[in-house]
């Protein structure tokens, strides 16, 4: 009989089961996936997510194949055939935010600031507005396809990466952004307001599809801060979040937030808001702090290190350490083993070999 990864995970989420380890290894782009693959002898993805234990499975929405679905070919023909996105005369694709990609890039950076001129030019705001989602079926075409597809085999999460915060600065350039955030924050109140209504009505929809992990990415930290203060979190991001997190915690659903770097002064404004897995939690943080403050609260996601150990380090060392992770983490339950961030191209597959070796040893499936 085959394992529903999908219920041992919202098992595992729920606290119903605090003996079984669910693991999730991701990489940043399919090329480098399917390198570490060939490595172990796998040609094929779905067989290499069978090796890796794979318990999640990430979807997109139309609007977000350009950026955060790239390696999905029939999601980026989908957004470039129905003018949800567009191709620009230097091969780069623009979804509907403005936002500029290279569909040959390894991982995710945005080329295209179209807000970038507002803090000298504020009449820009007046014209803004988000995307109309006036289509969710074709919002939610290969979605809903990936849901009905994975079921049972993997929990199938609608991904909310490139949240309120990070999509308001790719709009407008990062640096422009925290200048406007000191001397006109009436400006990214308004571009925030109006980036969380589109978030919280793709939620919605997902809620009404029967998504059953409520996702939101946002970038607050540094490797040695938050990127603003506590204050100005708690003013600024804090209620918009908590209206995307509402509509799943409403519907009885938990919730998955994705944050790298050190986050800790804002972890408890999170859960306070309703999260209920923490992704990813990150070495900068000190994970045994994070498991012995939080872990009665939160469900860590990730956290085998991927700056040093998997980019540097041998495989032996990678294997200790993996396992050494996950018996801080692990413990009574309540985490979800994987990287501290998705595989990028600098890890070599003898080291992603190792750290998954080690995760099937613990959870005794080699």
């Amino acid at each position: 009989m085959s394992i529903n990864r999908e219920q041992l995970v919202l098992d595992v989420i729920s606290r119903k089961n605090t003996t079984y380890l669910p693991n999730i290894v991701n990489f940043a782009n399919l090329k480098k996936k399917m390198e570490c693959a060939a490595y172990v002898g796998i040609t094929s993805e779905e067989e290499y997510d069978e090796y890796l234990t794979n318990h999640y499975k990430f979807t997109y929405t139309t609007d977000d194949a350009v950026s955060n679905g790239m390696d999905d070919t029939e999601k980026v023909e989908l957004a470039l055939a129905s003018g949800r996105a567009h191709a620009i005369d230097n091969g780069h694709y623009v979804d509907p935010w403005g936002l500029e990609f290279d569909p040959n890039a390894t991982s995710y950076f945005n080329y295209g600031h179209p807000l970038i001129d507002i803090e000298e030019d504020p009449s820009i705001l007046d014209a803004f507005h988000a995307p109309v989602l006036d289509d969710m079926d074709l919002q939610f075409k290969y979605a809903e396809e990936d849901l009905k597809k994975y079921s049972g085999k993997m929990l199938c999460v609608l991904s909310g990466y490139n949240g309120i915060w990070e999509k308001t600065y790719d709009m407008m350039e990062i640096q422009n952004f925290m200048i406007t955030l000191m001397e006109e924050p009436e400006i990214i109140e308004r571009l925030f307001h109006i980036v969380t209504d589109y978030k919280v009505e793709i939620a919605r929809e997902a809620v009404k599809r029967g998504f059953k992990l409520g996702h939101h990415g946002d970038d607050l930290g540094t490797q040695t801060s938050t990127f603003f203060s506590e204050e100005q979190f708690v003013t600024f991001l804090k209620p918009r979040l908590k209206e995307i997190f509402s509509v799943w915690r409403d519907a009885g659903l938990p919730m998955q937030m994705h944050s790298c770097g050190y986050i800790t002064p804002l972890i408890p404004h999170l859960i306070d808001i309703g999260l209920t897995v923490l992704e990813p939690c990150q070495p900068c943080m000190d994970l045994a702090f994070l498991k012995r403050e939080y872990g009665k609260d939160l469900v860590f996601y990730g956290g085998i290190d991927t700056q040093r150990l998997l980019a540097f380090d041998p495989p032996e060392k990678v294997y200790e350490e993996t396992l050494r992770t996950i018996d801080i983490m692990g413990k009574d339950g309540g985490y979800i083993v994987g990287p501290a961030q998705e595989i990028m191209d600098n890890v070599s597959p003898a080291n992603v070999d190792a750290m998954v070796r080690a995760i099937r040893h613990y959870r005794g499936d080699d």
